[in-house]
């Protein structure tokens, strides 16, 4: 039987996420995260098996925030207002100093999948909203423009965009879509 951990695996997911939020996963050595973590390199081995794992669980931790941008746009009641409370949180979120800028996901080589993912949940949420005047707009390709703009967003609030700017940007977007 082994030793009992001696740091909080929570709190050392949060700061790993961070990390890689920052940094990216090519960019994050083992050193970095045992450092960060304050652990060494075998206490991080027990607890999260190895880099791959760690990422993976950091991504759907980041992924399970009640700020997320996709789910957001969950909340909408038409295609228009499903992307403007996406642009919305996304202007807000990637913008915020509480946490590192931008999104770990949309500025993530390794995360397509989940873009994918993120994609389908929009275009069908798409789908459920429309109504008659709506029902000619491709969902999918809305989905795609909606994917697009939010990775837009996130490289230009990680150049050091404010707010502000990301909300003038995700309005001009908007402009696209009929009310």
């Amino acid at each position: 039987m082994g030793r009992p951990r001696s740091f909080d695996r929570d709190a050392a997911l949060d700061k790993a996420m961070r990390l890689f939020w920052e940094r990216g996963y090519e960019q994050t050595s083992i050193s970095d995260l045992t450092q960060e973590l304050g652990i060494s390199a075998p206490s991080l081995y027990a607890a999260f098996e190895d880099k791959r794992t760690l990422f993976e669980e950091a991504v759907a931790r980041y992924e399970a925030s009640p700020q997320s941008v996709t789910a957001a746009g969950t909340t909408g009641m038409s295609q228009r207002e499903v992307l403007r409370v996406m642009f919305d949180c996304a202007s807000r979120e990637y913008a915020s100093r509480a946490h590192p800028r931008g999104c770990l996901v949309n500025s993530e080589p390794e995360l397509a999948g989940n873009r994918a993912q993120n994609r389908a949940i929009t275009a069908a949420r798409l789908r459920e909203v429309a109504d008659g005047a709506e029902e000619g707009n491709d969902a999918e390709a809305l989905a795609a423009f909606a994917q697009t703009l939010l990775v837009g967003l996130s490289a230009y609030a990680r150049d050091g965009a404010d707010e502000e700017q990301l909300r003038r940007v995700a309005d001009l977007a908007l402009r696209v879509i009929p009310e």
